[in-house]
């Protein structure tokens, strides 16, 4: 019968491997392909040499750029060349070995885990969006957080006979569970706190099961390492800024502190965001046992009963319990963190900031209601067909609800603009709005152009804009970027726009204003871009002001009159 669970268990993962594979690329409808996504690809393909500006996402230190730069060195030394298809491969390949991870650490279960881990990746429509999206950290983040938590459980365990080998086992353990916390926490910093639940519950795990019981000794080691996991961290972007800041004048440094005055408005709009997620009821289940369980451990403890305690604490000789209440712990844990750090209101409260939350809610769920109907099969023998009918059914419901394969539309006109502007003008600094430019050059293969925002949009790759003076040919997004709206800004003040300016009347886009106000700004749609501007220093001529137009997007040529001879 285990023989059947791990061939079964292997086939699914592999089955839906593949499925993932062919259904969530970045040309699926399924997932959406921006100027955000596009950044892993440049960022991979980058030909300078590697700097400590590369460790994270390009002028971001939200989150590290380990993959990225792994890639780029494999792209510097072998000469491949990332696409987004190719880097979508690698990462979601990355993502099922955290699944594998995750059975090992519950053999018992394997079955139950891979249905739930599968249900929670790909059955919610925003959750699998935001979790194969390449611009998204998730994915890098939980399948090395899952390595140090299998790392750690070795660390703990003392199978060993002799002192040698015990030592031995505990330095290498020791070792591997430092530096996949490192990743992990590199990856996002939200889990150094996970790891630590991690490292409380594993301890716990490890004195209920094994004999002798783990000395304060491993206990100290896991904590130190944490800590020295999270103190490296640090002072890697403590340097990322330092270099920032000498070679480009920004330290690029997120503004993030604990949200004081916000609170009570930030828990309620989080919570809201976890209730009308469409598989909370998983969430439901899961706090539901890990709640009863604080309360029996709780009360064991205020009226000294012992029976009841050490009834309680001998559920986490279960794989499967531990696993529930460590990845429900981790869940809060995380949403505590969304509540109270500030990057998140100012991000109006995203869904995404949530992921790891509704991906352990979930598997912790669907382990809840499986473990207890196991439990029940123990004592009722005709309770095992129930179990059997649980995963067939779960089983079913994952086939079904998994999406059919459908090409974005969206994308693929995207990848046409991409590859014409590259046959057009091979090379050439591409300009226009944020979302207009680091999209396209990422879906160049060859002859890629230099993404570069229109002087004060955001700038992600802070050597572009001297690059600007060495090329003779410029290509401007001016339509969809909203070009004419940035020059209508010079109209809008204190938020408003003065109603007696004639563009007032006409059709309008939203500006963004320096204050953070949305306005209605009336740009005319026939718009044509200047004959003349000015740029970063350099005096640009309009040459071609039709120079290629894709559906919403117009681009027009100009002729850089200040490049270096």
């Amino acid at each position: 019968m285990r023989r059947v669970e791990v061939v079964f268990t292997l086939l699914v993962w592999l089955l839906f491997l593949i499925l993932s594979l062919r259904v969530f690329g970045p040309d699926s409808a399924h997932t959406e392909f921006t100027s955000d996504t596009a950044i892993p690809i440049l960022m991979s393909n980058n030909d300078r040499p590697i700097t400590v500006f590369d460790t994270y996402y390009y002028a971001a230190d939200r989150w590290g750029g380990w993959p990225m730069l792994i890639a780029k060195e494999l792209h510097l030394k072998t000469g491949i060349h990332w696409t987004d298809q190719k880097l979508q491969v690698v990462r979601t390949t990355w993502v099922f070995v955290g699944l594998l991870v995750l059975i090992y650490l519950n053999t018992r279960a394997a079955p139950a885990v891979i249905i739930s881990a599968l249900i929670a990746i790909s059955l919610d429509q925003f959750l699998r969006k935001s979790f194969f999206d390449l611009s998204q950290l998730y994915a890098w983040q939980l399948t090395a957080l899952f390595f140090a938590w299998l790392c750690l459980r070795h660390l703990f365990a003392q199978r060993a006979r002799s002192d040698e080998a015990r030592l031995t086992n505990a330095t290498f353990w020791g070792v591997a569970f430092y530096f996949c916390s490192f990743f992990a926490i590199w990856s996002s910093v939200a889990s150094a706190p996970l790891i630590a639940v991690l490292v409380i519950i594993e301890a716990i795990r490890a004195h209920a099961s094994f004999q002798p019981a783990i000395t304060k000794r491993r206990i100290g080691l896991a904590i130190v390492l944490v800590l020295a996991a999270s103190a490296s961290e640090l002072l890697m972007k403590l340097n990322y800024h330092r270099y920032c800041l000498k070679h480009f004048g920004n330290d690029f440094k997120t503004p993030m502190y604990l949200d004081r005055e916000y609170l009570y408005q930030n828990l309620l709009k989080n919570w809201q965001n976890i209730i009308e997620f469409s598989l909370f009821p998983f969430i439901a289940v899961a706090l539901c046992f890990v709640i009863a369980i604080a309360v029996l451990i709780l009360y064991a403890r205020v009226f000294r009963k012992p029976a009841i305690l050490s009834r309680v604490m001998s559920l986490f000789k279960d794989d499967t319990a531990t696993m529930i209440v460590a990845m429900t712990v981790m869940g809060v844990v995380n949403f505590v963190i969304m509540v109270c750090v500030s990057h998140v209101r100012w991000s109006l409260y995203e869904n995404r900031f949530l992921i790891p939350t509704f991906v352990f809610g979930v598997i912790s769920g669907f382990l809840t209601i499986y473990i207890a109907i196991r439990a029940a099969a123990d004592r009722i023998p005709a309770m095992r067909y129930v179990l059997a009918l649980l995963l067939v059914g779960a089983f079913v419901w994952l086939c079904v609800g998994f999406p059919a394969r459908q090409k974005s539309e969206r994308y693929e006109r995207d990848q046409e603009t991409a590859l014409t502007l590259s046959s057009k003008a091979p090379r050439a600094i591409l300009m226009g709005g944020y979302w207009e430019t680091y999209i396209f050059a990422g879906l160049q293969p060859t002859n890629t152009m230099t993404p570069l925002p229109l002087e004060g949009r955001h700038v992600r790759i802070p050597w572009t804009p001297q690059m600007l003076r060495n090329s003779e040919q410029v290509v401007i997004e001016y339509h969809r970027s909203e070009f004419v709206a940035g020059r209508f800004n010079s109209f809008a003040k204190n938020g408003m726009v003065a109603s007696s300016h004639p563009l007032a009347t006409l059709t309008g886009v939203k500006i963004l204003l320096a204050g953070g106000n949305a306005i209605d700004a009336a740009i005319p749609k026939e718009s044509l871009p200047p004959d003349r501007l000015t740029q970063y220093g350099n005096v640009l001529k309009l040459q071609d002001a039709h120079f290629y137009q894709s559906g919403e997007h117009t681009f027009a040529l100009y002729f850089n009159q200040s490049k270096k001879p």
